[in-house]
């Protein structure tokens, strides 16, 4: 399988127009990079992976007390809904809002890094950005996950977005063990499940130990200036993708969605996400790109900002109530995908000047 590194290169390669082309006859001067300090870059790395990591565990210990009673129940969810229905729903409340703010909210601030590093990428696949076997089965990692009753699931997909994430909100019945009006409305809506206590501790089982293992390959990393370059030329244009996958949510499309993905957290904020951690490393690399070329260096520190303060301003709308429309969305990404590649195109252009490599 080639990873998904490599296939974000490509496309991204493949687009490159705005600030890498040369007038005939002029060779790009390229200047050797004196050593950056990437220190900061790593710290950044690291406090957000192990704050995700720490999110993750408080996503598990609510899980086990979930299966602990479901167990005591003896797995009869109407009796388990029965004697502790306010506890699970209050249980059920923090272990998403811990999912959404502690575990996904770092690991998203650590993405731009995690998926834009080669030797890092691969974690990305497996925690947060692969498909599922059934989905795209040339691409999909060939794992599996274990729940507790001996269920074994197969190319599974990632594990927030085909995991835990439908097994907390319910929006794979296979994960579903019981619906709840829990509210007393009189309909069944979003997160108004018990889950099945065997998936939702699996799951979770599965993501910690797998950010766990992050963690690890993160504090052995030693960033190289070509890892920071090859970050934000790979990542700054996955913008369009997100937008795609924001216009198919319950976000845009409402109940008429059929994405079982991406209902607990905007993807405007996974995109804000992303987009933060690639600026922390520009500003760590601007100076030197500021010392060859400093009308270059500010105009990349400029369009990047304009970038990420356009999507939070959408962000904002949205969580003041504005409904934006498929279309909307689409105009958007289209316009926002432009923006990203010319920036690629720019960081490429200063990535030659210092003579780094850009890793396929």
């Amino acid at each position: 399988m080639r990873s998904l590194a490599g296939n974000r290169l490509a496309r991204v390669v493949a687009g490159l127009t705005i600030g890498t082309m040369l007038a005939p006859g002029m060779v790009m001067a390229q200047t050797p990079v004196a050593e950056i300090d990437l220190a900061p870059v790593k710290s950044y790395l690291v406090e957000h992976v192990g704050k995700s990591k720490a999110g993750t565990e408080k996503v598990l210990g609510y899980a086990q007390t979930y299966y602990d009673l479901a167990e005591e129940a003896g797995f009869d969810y109407d009796a388990l809904w029965a004697a502790h229905g306010p506890e699970i729903v209050t249980l059920l409340e923090d272990a998403r809002q811990a999912w959404i703010t502690d575990a996904s909210g770092n690991y998203e601030l650590s993405e731009g890094l995690v998926a834009g590093v080669p030797s890092l990428a691969e974690f990305d696949v497996l925690i947060d950005a692969g498909p599922s076997g059934e989905d795209d089965p040339e691409n999909a990692l060939d794992n599996t996950v274990e729940f507790p009753d001996g269920t074994v699931i197969e190319r599974p997909g990632s594990l927030y977005h085909y995991m835990t994430e439908p097994a907390l909100w319910g929006t794979n019945d296979d994960f579903v063990a019981m619906r709840v009006d829990m509210d007393g409305d009189g309909e069944e809506e979003l997160g108004e499940v018990l889950p099945d206590a065997n998936a939702l501790l699996g799951t979770t089982q599965a993501l910690d130990a797998a950010t766990g293992d992050l963690v690890t390959a993160v504090d052995a990393w030693e960033p190289t200036e070509s890892d920071a370059f090859t970050a934000i030329v790979i990542m700054v244009p996955t913008i369009g993708g997100y937008f795609d996958e924001w216009k198919e949510s319950v976000y845009v499309t409402g109940n008429e969605s059929e994405e079982e993905r991406f209902v607990g957290v905007s993807r405007l904020v996974d995109v804000a996400g992303i987009m933060n951690g690639l600026d922390v490393t520009y500003g760590v690399l601007q100076p030197t790109v500021a010392a060859t070329d400093p009308e270059l260096a500010g105009q990349i520190g400029a369009e990047l900002d304009e970038l990420i303060a356009f999507v939070k301003d959408l962000h904002a709308q949205e969580e003041a109530g504005t409904t934006f429309t498929p279309e909307q969305a689409d105009q958007f990404g289209v316009e926002l995908q432009a923006r990203a590649t010319g920036i690629a195109g720019q960081v490429s252009q200063a990535a030659g000047l210092l003579d780094v490599e850009i890793q396929e």
